[in-house]
């Protein structure tokens, strides 16, 4: 089996049928059998032949591996890979867990028919020693597909090549901290930090499965315990040892931030809770919060919400404390409707930057544009090193400027767009309705035939 028809394979785990199970529960099965697998092939030579892939399989050929039987071995072939490997226990995995308090019969039924099935694919892929050094790559490029059927969960391309694009900078360093906020399946700390020779991995999540997923990706790409540190919420904001640490803080959530939620806890925020005195909206509190994360010349990005350029209030003031007090807020970029289709909100993209030697401010309006590609990603890029204003798409405003429209950056205020007059085509809209109407009249045809093989109406 040559590379490409192994990439085949193993992305083909994506379309494998799973009656019975949820995404998640399909997912997680996935990652344990996938990982298992990878552990299996790494310590080959070492491992008894009754721990192997091969000894599960050769069980469902003949019948016998069903709920149980697959804890079990499990839980025989965990603690032999435990010495091998001391990260790792199988056996505490939260998946591995979950299947231990699967009650009904036919969910650990439709959990032992998929387990079957995708360790028999496995097996397909042979054990040659380039299926070892292939499995890092597809398991990410697997665990990239994974995120984006959901949409909660994906982050599309060309806003990682932003975030990309915003930390460039930091590129060239040999070391490099990036802390993340809720992380999910990682695409977004593995991209910044992907071209770093000492990479430090840093966020906290509140789903203990996606915790386990980016210690298996540190794991494949050789990154060892002492480059990450991931945690739950709870246990991260009482952590003061990275403070004054961080190179980047990335924040993503295009769906806010609930109010009164922080990224650190104690002294250090002392002024953000001091210029809030109540709680209010969330993301102005969260994204000043970041701030004692950073290192003296560190920089938060974000994408959230672009509601937080407006509200009144407090987060006037906190916006006022960004621009004056802080001189942090750098870039604004208000983003196409297009990118975030099911958010039913405008997003927007924010860099700040600690200890700037300037203090103007680049707003950059993309609303309009009908795609945000590769191109549009060159013109940003070189507007914002040269800090140049191009009508109708980005301004460089100072802060006297920005002081006059009291601290309200919300984009009409600094970049005014064309008018211009669109050209309606009523031949063409009236085509439409017809098709449109004959379309409706095909598929009432439909459901009536439908009814009548099914004799619904005799039923009612």
């Amino acid at each position: 089996m040559d590379e490409k028809q192994r990439k085949y394979q193993f992305m083909s785990v994506l379309s494998e049928s799973h009656p019975g199970l949820t995404f998640e529960e399909y997912r997680d099965s996935c990652i344990f059998l996938l990982f298992y697998h990878y552990l299996c092939l790494r310590f080959d030579g070492e491992m008894e032949e009754n721990y192997k892939l091969h000894m599960m399989v050769r069980m469902a050929v003949r019948g016998k591996l069903q709920m149980d039987s697959f804890l079990r071995f499990i839980e025989k072939a965990s603690a032999y890979l435990y010495a091998l490997c001391p990260e790792f226990n199988l056996t505490e995995f939260s998946f591995y867990k979950s299947l231990l308090e699967v009650e009904t019969q036919e969910k650990q039924k439709s959990y032992a028919r998929f387990i079957r099935k995708l360790i028999k694919k496995m097996e397909t892929w042979g054990v040659e020693e380039d299926l070892f050094e292939f499995y890092p790559a597809c398991f990410e490029a697997l665990m990239i597909e994974f995120s984006n059927m959901k949409k909660e969960t994906g982050i599309p391309e060309n806003i990682l090549a932003l975030y990309d694009m915003f930390s460039e900078r930091d590129h060239a360093r040999k070391s490099r901290k990036v802390f993340q906020p809720e992380f999910r399946y990682g695409s977004l700390l593995r991209r910044l930090l992907s071209d770093c020779q000492e990479p430090y991995y840093c966020g906290y999540e509140i789903s203990e499965d996606y915790i386990e997923l980016m210690r298996i990706l540190c794991y494949l790409h050789g990154i060892s315990p002492d480059n990450y540190y991931f945690s739950n919420p709870k246990e991260w904001i009482h952590q003061r040892r990275f403070l004054g640490q961080m190179d980047t803080v990335c924040v993503y959530k295009p769906e806010g931030v609930e109010a009164g939620t922080f990224l650190s806890a104690g002294e250090e925020n002392a002024s953000v809770k001091s210029l809030l005195q109540t709680k209010t909206k969330g993301e102005l509190p969260f994204l000043l919060s970041a701030f004692p994360l950073l290192q003296e010349d560190g920089d938060v990005i974000a994408i959230m919400p672009s509601s937080l350029l407006y509200r009144e209030g407090r987060e006037n003031q906190i916006r006022r404390y960004l621009v004056d007090d802080l001189n942090c807020l750098d870039t604004v970029i208000l983003l196409p409707d297009s990118i975030f289709p099911s958010i039913g909100q405008q997003e927007v993209f924010l860099y700040l930057k600690k200890n700037r030697d300037h203090d103007e401010v680049m707003f950059f309006d993309c609303s309009s544009l009908e795609s945000f590609d590769e191109n549009t990603l060159k013109e940003i890029r070189k507007s914002w090193k040269g800090r140049k204003s191009v009508s109708g798409f980005c301004r460089c405003a100072d802060r006297e400027e920005i002081s006059k429209n009291d601290y309200n950056l919300n984009l009409p205020r600094y970049i005014k767009k064309p008018m211009g007059i669109e050209i309606i085509d009523i031949d063409t809209k009236r085509k439409r309705i017809e098709e449109i109407g004959r379309e409706l009249k095909e598929i009432n045809e439909r459901i009536e035939m439908y009814r009548r093989d099914l004799e619904l109406d005799a039923m009612i």
